[in-house]
């Protein structure tokens, strides 16, 4: 079976030995392990069971420097991390302000992937069809368009307005969501026509304690509209797949219910991953699993061995799981960690 039978086969939960994986890496950790093994060759005894892509569809406009703003009009000033300095909405209404159209920037970007974006290069529409079209009979497929409408939604606010608004202005949080969900739904009507075999939405609804806005705030203003965005999907005969940081263990049944079929990142500081498998694992697919605040950074080469085995085994039980670490590897892993953590992952599969 070549990597995407065997995914297609996974997630279709029958059990696939050995696991089904992917991994990835932010340039820097790619650059020591280069230096590790003389030269790049490495990465070709690697074969990602999951192709994903990003599509770039969010046009910054420079306005100083070190500011920018972005494609709904909100000033931020660039940095590691990059902060607010004034949201769109300076207030809780949409009065005079027209929600601008996103698709149109989708099908116009025309940026292009290389060795310094190892994670999640932004592509044009026009590379990423390319690139599906060449991969697609090899391995399973994924497309992403990176921030989605819980995110797009408190941007335009900033955070902590936003958070107060849910309580104090509901009505303004609903009109802003309907129309945040009405653009999404154009630029996934844009992203359906690429040949991929699924759509991953990137929103943190989690942090390490739980649910950021709440259980039923979360069920109140983002649920109804993250179920549209599901639905056109499989409309479309692909698979649903949502990235979120932190935890969602309070929700996961909720994200059954209106549709999604593949939950990622799984961060075991954040999350029971061991218990989702077992209450859940039987109406949902899961990819992620290996800790990269904790485990990959603080641990020993042997510790990351034996904990790859563990998820495999048991996650992997049944089908319905893909291995991975739950967020890159990055310069904080030692590249020891980072090599235990690529060959005993690859091992695995010879």
């Amino acid at each position: 079976m070549n990597p995407r039978d065997r995914l297609l086969k996974a997630f279709d939960f029958e059990e696939v030995y050995p696991t089904p994986y992917t991994i990835w890496y932010d340039h820097e950790t790619l650059e020591r392990l280069n230096a590790h093994y003389g030269g790049p060759s490495w990465r070709e005894g690697i074969h990602d069971h999951i192709m994903r892509l990003t599509v770039d569809w969010e046009p910054e406009v420079s306005v100083g420097e070190g500011l920018y703003r972005d494609v709904f009009g909100t000033l931020w000033q660039q940095g590691d991390p990059k902060h607010i300095v004034e949201p769109a909405l300076t207030k809780p209404s949409l009065d005079g302000f027209k929600m601008p159209k996103l698709a149109p920037h989708l099908l116009a970007a025309q940026p292009t992937a290389d060795e310094k974006h190892t994670i999640l290069p932004m592509l044009g529409f026009e590379e990423a069809h390319k690139r599906l079209v060449n991969e697609r009979e090899r391995v399973f497929t994924v497309v992403g368009y990176g921030r989605g409408i819980f995110q797009c939604a408190w941007m335009m606010r900033g955070y902590e307005n936003y958070f107060v608004d849910l309580l104090d202005n509901p009505v303004f949080c609903h009109e802003l969501m309907e129309q945040m969900t009405e653009r999404h739904l154009e630029l996934l009507d844009e992203l359906l026509k690429l040949p991929c075999d699924g759509i991953i939405f990137s929103d943190d609804y989690g942090d390490q304690r739980g649910v950021i806005i709440g259980p039923p705030l979360w069920r109140e203003f983002v649920k109804p509209y993250l179920k549209k965005l599901y639905e056109r999907v499989h409309q479309a005969g692909k698979m649903t797949f949502q990235h979120t940081c932190g935890s969602v263990f309070d929700i996961i049944p909720d994200l059954i219910e209106i549709g999604l079929d593949v939950l990622q990142s799984l961060q075991p500081e954040a999350m029971p991953v061991y218990e989702i498998k077992k209450q859940y694992g039987r109406d949902l697919r899961l990819w992620g699993g290996l800790g990269t605040q904790q485990l990959l950074p603080q641990g020993t080469p042997e510790e990351i061995r034996a904990e790859i085995r563990r998820l495999r085994r048991e996650l992997g039980k049944g089908g319905g799981y893909c291995f991975t670490s739950s967020k890159p590897i990055m310069k904080d892993v030692p590249v020891e960690n980072a090599v235990a953590f690529i060959e005993e992952t690859v091992q695995a599969m010879e």
